[in-house]
C-alpha cells in the first residue's frame, strides 16, 4: 500500500516539475539569447527617465540614460554611477546616490522595464560573483568644487545671506592608498543655517563608512548634494572608482523610547511657538523634526502680522484687531472659520511682543500691521538654545520623521517615528501638536487635494504631508478649503526659474496665454495684486505662455522693467503697487542663458514670426495666432476691451522676433488642512475635538478663504500664533 502511494505520489510530482522544468529551461533559454538594445521609462523626481539597455546574450553590456528632466547638480552622480552599478553587478536594484534617491530609483525601474520589453525580468539576470572592488588612491590632499543650494549665477541667495556671487562649494580631501583620511568644507556660499548641518554630519560620516553613499541631511538636500560631489571630485583626482565608493552605509537597528507630557511634531514656526508657550506653561515636550535643522519655512520668510502689537502702537499704527478681522472676513466671503481668524488676528498683537521678549529683532512695516522677523533660522535656534531646550526634561529629535499615531483605547497615547540612519523611535505622551508644514512636497497629495502637481516648489520639499496622513488615521476631518499657496512670481515646472530672473516674466503685463491659445486674464493683477487675484488667475490656467517681442526682449535684458516706463511712472509703480526692487534688474546675460536653456528643455520658443511662434510650440488651429492679432488692436487703440487692463501695461508686441516662454505656478506649499476650531484642537468628522491631538501652522484650516489675503505677512503670523495657542491649549490639556 505505501509502494503503490509511494509510486503515486512521485508521478504526480513528476507531472508537476516537468513542467516546472521545461519552463525553467525555456526563461533560461530566453536569458541567453537575449540579445539587442530595448528601452525603458520610469518617473523621477521631475518626470519621465528614459534608458536604454544592451544585451549580449543575457548580460547586460550597457545601461544609457537617453532623456530625463532630473535636476542638474542633485542629479548628476546618479545619472553616471547608477547605469554603471548595474551593468558592474548585473543586477537592477543597486544602492540608491544619496540625495538622489528617487533618480537612482527611476534609472532602476526604466531597466527593469527595458529587461521585460527584452522579454526577461530582472530576477533572471545572473548577478556578478565578483567580490565588490576595494578602495584605491593615490595617497595626497585633493580639492573638488561643484555647486549646491544656489547654481550658478544664481540671483536668488542674496535675500537669504549668502553673497551675491556664488561660488562653488570647495571640499578637501586626503587619502592614503586604501582609506579616506579627512573631508574638509573649505567654503561654502549656500545659505547660513543650511551649511551648519551638513559641515556636522556629511564629511564625517564619509570617512567613517568610507562612502558617498553616506545619508543626505533631511531639508538640506541641496547642500548635501554639493558637498557630496565637491567630495566626489576631488577623489576622481585621486583615482577613486567612484562606483565602489557609492556602496551601501549600514543601518540602524536601535530602538529609542521617550515619555513626556506633550509631543510636537514640527520645529518650524508654529511648532516652535508651540513648544516655547508648553515650556513656559511648565510641561515637558518631545519635538520631533524631520529635517536636521529648525525653523522650517520660518527661517525663510519674514513678514508677520501684529495689529495691536507694542511696537504698532509706538509707531503710531491705526490698524485694529476688529478692523483687519472685518477686512479678512469680507475678503474671503467668510469661507474662512471665522473664530479661528478671530482668536488668532486677537492673539497676534501679543505674540509679536512675546516673540521680542525672546529675542526676535522686530521691525514694523509701513503698513502698520506687517513686522518684519528677518530671514534666517538663527532667531529660532535661540528659542531652542535660551528657552526651550534650557528645560533638561524637553528633547528635540532632529532628522526624525514622525510617521505613525499612537492611538490606545480611543486616546491619543503618542507617536512613533524613523531617524534617517533606520533607528525607530517611540515617544509616549497624553497630547500630540501636528505642525509639520503641509504637504507642497508630495506631488501625490498635490494631484489629490489641489488638482495638479504641475507646481514649482519654492518651498520646503521635506513638508510632505506627513502631519496630514496621521491626522487623518485618528478620524481628523480635512478643512472645506484646502490649496496651493502660490507665490507672487510664476516658475516652470521642469527648468528652474526660481534661482535666477526668468520667474519675474510675468510680473511685466506681458500677454499671458493658456495652453488653449487663450489669453485669460488682467495681466495687471501679476504686478498689482500678485499673491491674490494674480496667483489665483496663473492657478486656474495651470501651464501658460509669456509672449513678447525682440524689442521688449532687448528693454528687459538691458533695463529692466523699469525700461518700460518714464521714472516717475516706475517710481509711483515701486509706492502703489510694492513692486519688488529685485525684481527690476536688469535681466543682463542671463536673459540670453535662461532663454537658452529654457529653449532647450521645449519650455521656450523663438519664431520670427506668430505664425511660426504658434507652429514651434504645437498650436495649429489659428486661435493662438488670431488671439496675439486681436491684442495687437488693442495695443493700437490703448484700450483692453477683453479684461480693461490699465494701457500703462498695454506693451508693444510688433517686432520679430518673437518669444513664448511656458511657465507654471510657483508655490511656497499649502493652506489648509486638519478641521480645527479656535484652541487649535483637531475636530472629528462629526465636529468633535478629539481628545490630545492639535494642529498648528500650515497643517491647520480655517485661517484662509480663497484667494490669498492681500495683507502681507497672514500665513507667519498664523504659524506662531496657532501654534502658540496649541501649546497653551495642550498644556492645559496634559496638567
Amino acid at each position: 500500500m505505501k509502494k503503490h502511494l509511494s509510486g503515486r505520489y512521485v508521478f504526480l510530482s513528476l507531472a508537476l516539475i516537468v513542467p516546472l522544468i521545461l519552463a525553467g529551461c525555456s526563461s533560461q533559454g530566453s536569458v541567453r539569447n537575449a540579445t539587442g538594445s530595448f528601452e525603458g521609462t520610469a518617473e523621477g523626481h521631475n518626470g519621465p527617465v528614459t534608458v536604454s539597455v544592451n544585451l549580449q546574450s543575457g548580460e547586460i553590456t550597457g545601461v544609457r540614460v537617453l532623456s530625463h528632466q532630473e535636476t542638474p547638480g542633485i542629479s548628476d552622480q546618479a545619472l553616471e554611477l547608477i547605469p554603471q552599478a548595474i551593468v558592474r553587478s548585473q543586477q537592477v536594484q543597486v544602492d540608491a546616490v544619496s540625495g538622489a534617491t528617487k533618480t537612482s530609483r527611476a534609472i532602476m525601474g526604466a531597466v527593469e522595464e527595458a529587461l521585460s520589453a527584452a522579454g526577461i525580468s530582472a530576477s533572471d539576470l545572473r548577478a556578478s560573483r565578483s567580490a565588490p572592488a576595494a578602495l584605491a588612491f593615490t595617497p595626497g590632499t585633493y580639492t573638488g568644487e561643484a555647486y549646491g543650494k544656489w547654481g550658478e549665477k544664481s540671483v536668488e541667495g542674496f535675500r537669504f545671506d549668502s553673497p551675491r556671487n556664488i561660488r562653488p562649494i570647495t571640499v578637501e580631501v586626503s587619502v592614503d592608498a586604501s582609506r579616506i583620511l579627512s573631508v574638509k568644507i573649505v567654503s561654502c556660499d549656500d545659505t547660513p543655517g543650511f551649511i551648519e548641518p551638513v559641515a556636522d554630519q556629511i564629511p564625517a560620516d564619509i570617512v567613517k563608512h568610507q562612502s558617498l553613499a553616506v545619508d543626505s541631511v533631511t531639508g538640506c538636500t541641496l547642500t548635501s548634494r554639493g558637498v557630496l560631489n565637491a567630495a566626489a571630485a576631488a577623489l576622481e583626482k585621486a583615482g577613486a572608482d567612484l562606483v565602489a565608493l557609492n556602496r551601501s552605509v549600514p543601518r540602524s537597528a536601535e530602538h529609542r523610547q521617550y515619555s513626556a507630557d506633550l509631543i510636537i511634531v514640527g520645529a518650524g514656526g508654529a511648532g516652535s511657538a508651540a513648544a516655547l508657550a508648553a515650556t513656559e506653561a511648565g510641561v515637558s515636550v518631545v519635538i520631533f523634526e524631520k529635517t536636521g535643522k529648525v525653523g522650517g519655512m520660518s527661517a525663510l520668510t519674514t513678514g508677520f502680522i501684529g495689529p495691536e502689537s507694542g511696537i504698532a502702537k509706538a509707531a503710531g499704527s491705526t490698524v485694529t484687531v476688529e478692523g483687519l478681522f472685518e477686512e479678512f472676513m469680507d475678503y474671503n466671503q467668510w469661507t474662512a472659520n471665522s473664530l479661528v481668524v478671530k482668536t488668532v488676528l486677537e492673539t497676534s498683537g501679543n505674540t509679536a511682543d512675546w516673540l521680542k521678549d525672546h529675542g526676535y529683532n522686530l521691525r514694523l512695516s509701513p503698513n502698520g500691521v506687517t513686522h518684519d522677523t528677518g530671514k534666517g533660522s538663527a532667531k529660532l535656534q535661540n528659542l531652542y538654545d535660551n528657552y526651550i531646550l534650557k528645560n533638561p526634561r524637553n528633547t528635540l529629535l532632529l532628522q526624525t520623521a514622525a510617521q505613525e499615531l499612537i492611538v490606545e483605547n480611543g486616546k491619543i497615547a503618542g507617536v512613533r517615528g524613523r531617524h534617517t540612519d533606520g533607528r525607530t523611535v517611540e515617544a509616549r505622551a497624553k497630547a500630540v501638536i501636528i505642525a509639520t508644514g503641509g504637504f507642497g512636497g508630495s506631488k501625490e497629495m498635490l494631484r489629490q487635494y489641489t488638482g495638479s502637481d504641475r507646481y514649482w516648489l519654492s518651498g520646503l520639499a521635506a513638508s510632505s504631508g506627513e502631519g496630514l496622513t496621521m491626522a487623518i488615521s485618528a478620524g481628523a476631518k480635512l478643512s472645506d478649503e484646502i490649496y496651493p499657496h502660490v507665490t507672487e512670481f510664476a516658475a516652470n515646472a521642469d527648468v528652474n526659474f526660481n534661482d535666477f530672473y526668468f520667474k519675474y516674466l510675468n510680473y511685466t503685463g506681458f500677454l499671458m496665454l493658456d495652453t488653449q491659445g487663450r489669453r485669460f486674464m488682467n495681466e495687471e493683477y501679476c504686478i498689482t495684486q500678485p499673491l491674490a487675484k494674480g496667483a489665483s488667475a496663473i492657478r486656474q490656467a495651470g501651464s501658460f505662455y509669456v509672449i513678447f517681442d525682440q524689442n521688449s526682449y532687448d528693454i528687459v535684458k538691458d533695463k529692466g522693467f523699469k525700461g518700460f516706463f518714464n521714472e516717475q511712472t516706475a517710481q509711483n509703480l515701486i509706492r502703489s503697487s510694492n513692486w519688488r526692487s529685485r525684481a527690476l534688474d536688469p535681466f543682463g546675460e542671463l536673459m540670453d542663458i535662461e532663454m537658452q536653456r529654457s529653449m532647450d528643455a521645449n519650455a521656450a520658443w523663438k519664431a520670427d514670426s506668430i505664425a511660426g511662434l504658434a507652429a514651434a510650440i504645437g498650436f495649429t488651429d489659428g486661435v493662438f495666432e488670431n488671439e496675439i492679432a486681436r491684442y495687437q488692436r488693442m495695443i493700437s487703440q490703448k484700450r483692453d476691451d477683453d479684461f480693461s487692463k490699465n494701457p500703462l501695461f498695454l506693451i508693444s508686441l510688433d517686432k520679430g522676433p518673437y518669444y513664448a516662454v511656458r511657465m507654471e505656478p510657483a508655490i511656497f506649499g499649502t493652506l489648509g488642512g486638519i478641521r480645527v476650531d479656535q484652541y487649535m484642537r483637531a475636530l472629528d468628522q462629526q465636529l468633535t475635538p478629539i481628545e490630545g491631538l492639535y494642529a498648528a501652522g500650515q497643517d491647520a484650516g480655517g485661517m484662509y478663504g480663497y484667494p490669498y489675503y492681500e495683507t502681507p505677512g497672514v500665513t507667519q503670523g498664523f504659524a506662531y500664533n496657532s501654534g502658540r495657542i496649541a501649546g497653551q491649549q495642550a498644556a492645559e490639556f496634559v496638567r
